[in-house]
């Protein structure tokens, strides 16, 4: 009886450091481990980033894009006629409030008042850094209308 609990054990370890590495190997290989980045830090793929206006929430397609040029490609789903203007800036959205409506200091540029139903595009040169996509019709901004977007 002694002799059988002395070989139990060796087997026990060994197969315990088998279904470790497997376990470690695992972890690394497949999504979510390691050896992968979260999908969220992952730049925005090539084409147009699309940018869904409603009353009152800008919604791009993607919250992270590469450095260079991008393009917005934004359609007013909402009932009311919105804007996207493009902030550069290290402020928290809330604290660019200027009265009613935002201030616009660190604009790269913009995608003018658009129809409900309606669609514009935009491209822009955009650095590494954060910005800021707004709606600044009067009352949208004070409404939250607004959202970030960071450049890699």
């Amino acid at each position: 009886m002694q002799q059988q609990r002395t070989r139990t054990v060796p087997m026990l370890a060994l197969a315990f450091l088998g279904l470790a590495v497997i376990g470690l190997v695992a972890f690394v290989l497949l999504p979510g481990g390691s050896g992968s980045k979260p999908a969220a830090s992952k730049p925005a793929a090539a084409g147009p980033v699309k940018v869904r206006l409603t009353d009152f929430k800008i919604a791009p397609s993607a919250s992270t894009v590469s450095a260079g040029k991008v393009t917005f490609a934004a359609t007013n789903a909402g009932k009311d006629e919105h804007e996207m203007v493009v902030v550069r800036t290290n402020k928290q959205p809330s604290q660019l409030r200027k009265g009613n409506e935002a201030s616009e200091a660190g604009s790269v540029g913009e995608i003018s008042e658009t129809k409900p139903g309606a669609s514009k595009q935009v491209t822009l040169n955009l650095k590494s850094g954060r910005y800021v996509l707004l709606c600044n019709v009067p009352g949208h901004f004070m409404a939250g209308m607004y959202t970030t977007l960071t450049v890699k």
